[in-house]
């Protein structure tokens, strides 16, 4: 059955080369067709990912649509990453990720398209996890920049073995886990102040939050800094797609 899903979505692919946009030129890792951010949005954006291609090779494509002429979210998003070669020729390591806006007429949808040399580090259910996890809640608030941050976050993060997994449903994010922590030293300092009578409890209940939360990535990161955080980004501009290629590989959904 997987097979002959496979095949369907490649022949549909091969006769869709012309629906989707020219690969850019000058190249972009953004392409945000649809107007979803605004400038600030997708410079910061934009400079992240290029400091995350620089130091990893590892290239992240996003792009956004108002009309996927006919094709499925899987079948656009897997056609730009073969047309615009996105990844390197000799790793494969690409990811195109798609989104079309949900308008009064029609669904919101997004792809995650992972080239095969990161279907290891990005299986399937893991790029349907971010899409339910990280996307599409942002998405049903009308926030997507917040939901692509969230989702260039933890794709980065898997693609450079930062981490093994994304977070499942059911689990925590990490700055809820950091503001219950927050919440638990706040109350031994208040229990140390009020049993030691005061003494010497001015020094140690503030400068909680320094460390600003957790990180999944360690390079350049989209949230608190770094080169998507919306300061300046020190880097060059992107040099171009490699060559890279895609089968099939990832997942998609829609609200």
């Amino acid at each position: 059955m997987l097979t002959l899903t496979f095949v369907g979505v490649m022949l549909s692919i091969a006769f869709s080369a012309d629906a989707v946009p020219v690969r850019p030129d000058p190249p972009r890792l953004v392409n945000d067709l649809a107007g979803l951010f605004t400038p600030a949005q997708e410079y910061a954006l934009e400079s992240g990912l290029v400091a995350f291609d620089d130091s990893t090779s590892n290239q992240i494509a996003v792009v956004t649509v108002l009309d996927l002429e006919g094709m499925s979210a899987a079948e656009y998003a897997t056609r730009i990453g073969l047309d615009w070669q996105v990844g390197s020729s000799e790793f494969d390591n690409g990811v195109v990720l798609l989104v079309k806006p949900k308008t009064a007429d029609s669904y919101g949808e997004v792809f995650i398209a992972v080239g095969y040399g990161l279907e290891g580090a990005i299986p399937d259910a893991y790029a349907k996890r971010i899409i339910d996890n990280e996307l599409i809640p942002h998405f049903r608030e009308n926030d997507y920049y917040g939901g692509v941050v969230a989702a260039c976050e933890v794709l980065m993060a898997l693609a450079s073995g930062e981490i093994s997994e994304p977070r499942g449903e059911d689990e925590p994010d990490g700055w809820a886990v950091f503001g219950v922590f927050l919440m638990i030293i706040l109350f031994i300092c208040i229990i140390a102040i009020v049993f030691g009578n005061g003494k010497g409890g001015g020094s140690g209940s503030s400068g909680g939050r320094g460390g600003g939360g957790p990180v999944i990535y360690t390079g350049p990161v989209i949230r608190g800094g770094g080169g998507f955080g919306g300061g300046g980004f020190s880097g060059g501009g992107f040099g171009g797609f490699g060559g890279g290629s895609f089968g099939g590989g990832g997942a998609g959904g829609r609200w």
